[in-house]
């Protein structure tokens, strides 16, 4: 997909391993990653680092086996790697930003990453986005605003990326079935990885106007891009060899545009033939 496409940036969204030796695989990705020699972002899923199961006294090899902290720490090392991460005093680990500009040096688009974090015991489902991290995205939003228009009320376009979806997301393709705004894409039956609590942030993201396209992982079967109060909700293509059986295969190529618009690509890997199919413009 990279060579097909050349691009300028390139966005994970999370769940690199699931194996307990997670350092192990973690450095292996990041080491391919390294290599292309792009720039490239990252979001913690829900799965690294956090579903380990260790035996009884058992003696954890710290260059196999890392925390998300340890994890955190290796990303800000890697030299082609914008992940930072983020405020120590705000929930999750790589709440950050990345500001993309034209050949001029303006600022025509912001990338909000966030942290959908893992697990909500609690109500017994997925984690959601926690008060402090709305808090951070409006105060995010606000500064970039100051910092490039003089104003925080005159808001820079910008995309959302995290890995467990809004509720949003199964909402907006129910009320899209059979409209103009269900622009791409499937959701396959009982594949909702939503949040078990139906949090603030889309709201947020709507009151202050300036995101206009999130991107999400998780779901490994659905992926489906779709409109919604002005905020295109998409997924991310799962590019995962051994999990599902996932129909598409590949990834989102995202066409920022020298005004902040955006258009988005489907792009389908063929698995076993070494070429890719690009989706027309939308």
């Amino acid at each position: 997909m990279v060579e097909t496409t050349a691009p300028d940036m390139i966005m994970v969204t999370g769940d690199i391993t699931s194996e307990k030796e997670n350092f192990t695989a973690f450095k292996t990705f990041c080491s391919y990653m390294e290599k292309l020699g792009v720039p490239w972002g990252f979001v913690f899923g829900n799965h690294e680092g956090l579903d380990i199961q260790y035996e009884e006294n058992e003696v954890l090899d710290p260059e196999k086996i890392a925390d998300r902290q340890t994890l955190s720490n290796y990303l800000e090392s890697l030299p082609n790697c914008i992940y930072e991460a983020g405020d120590e005093n705000t929930d999750g680990t790589g709440n950050y930003y990345y500001n993309v500009t034209d050949d001029n040096g303006k600022v025509i688009t912001s990338l909000i990453m966030m942290d959908s974090h893992s697990y909500d015991e609690e109500n017994n489902g997925y984690d959601h986005f926690h008060d402090n991290q709305i808090a951070w995205y409006e105060n995010t939003i606000k500064s970039i605003a100051k910092e490039v228009n003089g104003d925080e009320a005159k808001v820079v376009p910008s995309l959302a990326f995290f890995h467990v979806p809004m509720q949003e997301y199964m909402t907006a393709y129910d009320e899209a079935k059979g409209a103009d705004n269900k622009l791409w894409g499937f959701r396959f039956p009982n594949e909702d990885g939503t949040p078990a609590v139906d949090d603030q942030m889309f709201e947020k993201m709507v009151e202050l106007g300036s995101t206009k396209g999130c991107f999400a992982g998780h779901d490994h079967m659905n992926n489906f891009s779709v409109m919604k109060d002005g905020i295109r909700l998409t997924y991310g293509l799962s590019c995962d060899h051994n999990i599902y059986l996932v129909p598409f295969r590949g990834g989102v190529l995202i066409n920022v545009k020298n005004d902040g618009t955006f258009t988005t690509q489907h792009l389908i890997r063929h698995r076993g033939q070494n070429t890719i199919t690009i989706g027309k413009e939308q």
